[in-house]
């Protein structure tokens, strides 16, 4: 793993964290978010919780309601937009298998990064909610 370099470059420190989901690999996402992280997503929606994982602690939990969520779930992130020095989109497509199906579905991700660690992660289930964050060229 490259150093600081490779922590700073947004994208970069983002692959590393999509990296370290697929292998569940929590203590490379503990290494690469605040201590302060908030992780919103649709899995935690569906394990009950009303508020976002927060902290280490929340990562870990993430993690656990993943697995009892999820027979399996991948995240491709494809498409990388910058919106300023701390926020990137991301926009992917999730796959997962539960114990009634399959879904496959378009995604995105709204990372914000500070100081070279992951601060907040927002998912959109509905992809054109992430692209309204986008400003028109003007």
């Amino acid at each position: 793993m490259g150093g600081v370099e490779e922590r700073t470059d947004p994208e970069s420190l983002i692959r590393r964290a999509y990296r370290a989901f697929a292998d569940r690999d929590l203590e490379t996402l503990v290494a690469l978010a605040d201590d302060g992280v908030e992780v919103s997503t649709i899995t935690g929606l569906i394990a009950g919780h009303g508020e976002p994982y927060r902290g280490r602690d929340g990562l870990e939990q993430y993690i656990g309601d993943l697995a009892s969520t999820w027979k399996r779930i991948e995240l491709q992130p494809q498409t990388f937009q910058a919106l300023d020095a701390e926020r990137t989109i991301v926009f992917g497509r999730v796959r997962a298998w539960h114990e009634r199906g399959f879904i496959d579905s378009a995604n995105a991700w709204l990372w914000t990064l500070r100081d070279g660690r992951v601060l907040r992660v927002q998912v959109f289930a509905e992809p054109a909610e992430a692209m309204k964050l986008i400003p028109d060229p003007d």
